[in-house]
């Protein structure tokens, strides 16, 4: 499974197996009680922190597109912004998308070979899908 988190996509390949793994801090048994509102809340804290974490941290940020992806399975895109002005978590906006597979392997390639950019991503999936984004913000 492809997932586009901000600047990068990620292949998830079998999002269990990513959770299970051992490395995301949280149990297996809160992986189902998690509810959308808390996983926003660890999503903006997240972003708050370290707004550019998928280039910075893409491990740790490969496991929050997988805590995603199952408890948001409709949900195969993120973007979170963090304005200069934000004073706390609660400032971080948060839009996800359901973005056609066909989008995401375009840009999983043009990731492989070096050229996606922001402008590509939003070209291709924020202007294009504003009929199914979703927003947490």
């Amino acid at each position: 499974m492809l997932f586009l988190f901000n600047e990068t996509v990620f292949d998830l390949g079998d999002v269990d197996s990513v959770l299970q793994d051992g490395t995301i801090p949280l149990p297996p048994s809160q992986f189902e009680t998690l509810t959308t509102g808390h996983l926003t809340l660890l999503l903006r804290e997240a972003l708050y922190v370290d707004p550019m974490m998928a280039t910075n941290k893409p491990e740790r940020t490969r496991h929050l597109a997988a805590l995603i992806a199952f408890r948001a399975p409709g949900a195969n895109a993120l973007l979170g912004v963090r304005p200069g002005n934000a004073r706390g978590p609660d400032d971080v906006g948060l839009r996800f998308a359901n973005v056609p597979m066909v989008i995401l392997t375009y840009l999983w390639k043009r990731q492989k070979d070096g050229e996606l950019n922001p402008a590509v991503i939003n070209e291709e999936v924020w202007n294009r899908v504003t009929e199914n984004l979703h927003s947490a913000y």
